[in-house]
């Protein structure tokens, strides 16, 4: 992978979106249209998740270092124009992780410190063999 696209969108600044600082209540207000959703190091839990709106063009959501679990991966597994999803030191498992098979346009995972097992991780990449991933 030459530069995840997490990366250029910050550089950019174009549709990003850091709710780290958000209360529950104003997740409801995230623009629609954003890009790039990022919770990193938040205190972000499965209830803020599912307080997401539908995003129609998200392209990229940062979880890292959060206190998501594979309950919250349902949800981020509805956005289907997903291409990166960063899941660092998070409390996802097999099943949790099992769900980004169900993202047709991702190309890139970040999943270091989970507890992913091989099996959950080749059930993922027979399904999306042009997966780059660092986990």
């Amino acid at each position: 992978m030459s530069k995840a696209l997490i990366f250029e969108l910050q550089e950019a600044g174009i549709g990003c979106f850091n709710v780290s600082s958000l209360r529950l209540d104003d997740l409801k207000n995230i623009p629609r249209d954003i890009l790039l959703l990022s919770f990193e190091n938040s205190d972000a839990t499965d209830k803020h998740i599912r307080a997401i709106p539908r995003l129609e063009k998200i392209r990229c959501i940062d979880l890292d270092s959060t206190q998501i679990s594979d309950s919250s991966m349902e949800v981020i597994s509805k956005f289907k124009t997903l291409e990166e999803v960063w899941i660092e030191d998070v409390r996802i498992n097999d099943e949790g992780f099992k769900k980004l098979a169900d993202l047709p346009n991702l190309k890139y995972v970040s999943f270091l410190d989970t507890e992913v097992s091989d099996d959950a991780f080749n059930y993922v990449i027979d399904r999306l063999p042009q997966l780059k991933y660092s986990g």
